[in-house]
């Protein structure tokens, strides 16, 4: 066995070695005439999360509560982002798109008021706990109208899966008599619609300029709300299959949620730099 496994380590460092992807000539970047693409990120994020909660069978909501600024959690992360993109038919104007990226940012804080979540009253004064976890995955269908060497432009439809969570935990004020450690929990798992568009252009062999836009806006089962997820970038193409990407994303999630498992909204930003290490064959 180890005697096989050597020559195919052998024959994947040379194709993978400089010499040999710079071998294979192109005139623009590969990224356009390219069935496959892959991209794996570096994302340093600004983040900000306002979040609502009441108890199921509690009639008056709580008020929207500021989660990196009242609670202290996190408004600086960073976390991976990774995308795939296959081109296939004849003509190679049909494709097939995938994203991924999850950030679960944490925080604690001395409370300068009461806070109000899930039915139970965090008080003034007390040490709490808080964190909120967002993971999104993207499917995508799309056609591209112009495809040529320098230029793609398309539009498709998807689905993003969005798996939402949050929580508060400290000392509560428990029927406004006696006190307790407790942790109240929300979080929701859901895929919904969305359509968006793309375009790529290459002015010159090694270089790629990038925008692309999702939006969702619809009442769709336990959600109702919107969301946009953008990016805008410029690439550099090193070899012929490897090159280094920079580029700048937005992501803003605004929901209401009616559900057994929370009832209440969620308005989540991320935007930041994006450092990626981008793939063609």
């Amino acid at each position: 066995m180890k005697n096989r496994i050597k020559p195919v380590l052998m024959i994947l460092l040379f194709a993978a070695s400089p010499t040999t992807l710079m071998a294979q000539d192109y005139d623009y970047h590969p990224s356009l005439s390219d069935n496959f693409t892959a991209t794996l990120g570096y994302m340093r994020s600004s983040n900000s999360f306002t979040l609502e909660s009441f108890g199921v069978g509690v009639g008056e909501r709580s008020d929207d509560i500021d989660f990196d600024d009242v609670l202290d959690v996190s408004d600086r992360s960073s976390f991976f982002n990774g995308n795939l993109r296959w081109k296939f038919g004849s003509t190679r104007k049909w494709s097939v798109a995938a994203q991924y990226f999850s950030n679960n940012a944490t925080g604690d804080a001395v409370l300068e008021e009461d806070v109000e979540w899930q039915g139970l009253t965090f008080k003034e004064g007390t040490f709490v706990g808080a964190g909120v976890k967002l993971a999104v995955t993207r499917l995508f269908l799309g056609r591209s109208f112009i495809l040529n060497e320098q230029h793609d432009l398309g539009l498709g439809v998807g689905l993003h899966n969005l798996d939402i969570s949050a929580y508060i935990e400290g000392e509560v004020l428990i029927n406004d008599q006696t006190t307790g450690f407790r942790r109240a929990q929300v979080g929701e798992n859901q895929p919904l619609p969305n359509v968006g568009g793309w375009y790529n252009y290459s002015p010159a062999k090694h270089w790629l300029l990038h925008a692309r836009v999702d939006w969702i806006s619809a009442k769709l089962g336990d959600y109702d709300g919107g969301l946009w997820n953008t990016n805008v970038g410029i690439g550099y193409q090193l070899w012929r299959h490897v090159g280094l990407d920079l580029s700048w994303q937005y992501f803003n999630l605004n929901l209401d949620v009616d559900s057994d498992k929370w009832k209440g909204s969620t308005n989540m930003t991320y935007s930041g730099p994006v450092v990626s290490v981008n793939f063609a064959w």
